[in-house]
């Protein structure tokens, strides 16, 4: 026996050891396989793929921002920059770092909404639809009223109680004679607002003078001075020279807005519709405190 053996060839006896090492070897690897079965989930998050549509977002995206196609270097760089975010961005949601943080739930939030507005706004609204929508709220699209006018402004807290009499004073004077408007300011006491404002509504003019000023001087007579009306500065003589009756505008005159209004409106419907589908695949969860706020009697 160990002659026959010693006849075979040297070459071949050296060469098995290897040959039963790789064998043992293949058969190991099959077995881990086996036993370690499919891809874990980290695994799978771990898997980054990095495709020519990728690359090309990458190049898309720098010319975009400078104007330019990039240089090989360039590109390269945004590249692996691209890759350096996108594995952070996989260790972040592994981590769970995403599910705690204000910031990211509300970005969240928001690339959902988004993704539900792009379907309304998909669909453009017909003339004739704008023209249904502005019959059915005319009253939104109203104008309102404005009037221009003049006013001379007395100082409270310069002059105290004399400035009532002060202002009644001046309206004697000014009945009689109209001053010029660039002398107004020279009858009574200087401050931050024009003597001559033109084509006011009564908001702005609350905003400017307080709360009620407004409101008094659109329900003035025209082309006289009257007063004094009191602001949230002091007291005025105030004369409206113009006004221009509040109306319902023709539906071309607020196309913009309407169509703006519309489009508002069909995002806000497709968001709530889509949030109606995904809650359906939830069951919220909470206490009969919570549950008395939030199924009891509205306000």
């Amino acid at each position: 026996m160990s002659d026959e053996f010693n006849k075979e060839p040297r070459s071949r006896r050296s060469w098995m050891p290897v040959i039963h090492l790789l064998v043992f070897g293949a058969l190991l690897a099959l077995l881990m396989a086996v036993v370690k079965g499919p891809p874990t989930e980290r695994e799978e998050v771990n898997r980054v793929v990095i495709s020519n549509a990728d690359l090309e977002q990458v190049r898309a995206r720098w010319i975009r921002t400078w104007n330019r196609t990039p240089t090989k270097l360039e590109l390269r760089n945004a590249l692996s920059e691209y890759i350096r975010q996108e594995v952070l961005y996989r260790e972040a949601l592994a981590r769970g770092l995403d599910r705690e943080d204000p910031v990211v739930r509300l970005a969240m939030v928001n690339k959902l909404n988004m993704i539900a507005a792009a379907q309304a706004e998909a669909v453009e609204p017909t003339d004739e639809e704008i023209k249904a929508y502005f019959a059915l709220r005319q009253e939104r699209y109203r104008i309102p009223a404005t009037v221009s006018f003049m006013h001379i402004y007395f100082n409270k807290d310069k002059r105290g109680e004399q400035a009532r009499r002060d202002a009644k004073e001046v309206l004697g004077i000014i009945g009689q004679q109209e001053p010029r408007p660039e002398k107004l300011s020279d009858l009574g006491d200087q401050s931050m607002l024009q003597n001559v404002l033109v084509e006011q509504t009564e908001g702005e003019i609350n905003r400017m003078f307080g709360a009620g000023f407004g409101t008094t001087v659109v329900s003035l007579e025209r082309d006289q001075w009257q007063g004094p009306v009191e602001s949230g500065y002091g007291l005025h003589l105030v004369k409206v020279y113009n006004r221009v009756e509040s109306r319902v505008p023709d539906w071309t005159e607020v196309g913009k807005q309407i169509h703006a209004d519309m489009l508002y409106e069909a995002r806000k419907a497709a968001e709530d519709l889509f949030y109606q589908e995904i809650a359906a695949r939830y069951r919220v969860v909470y206490d009969q405190a919570i549950a008395e706020l939030l199924e009891g009697e509205r306000d």
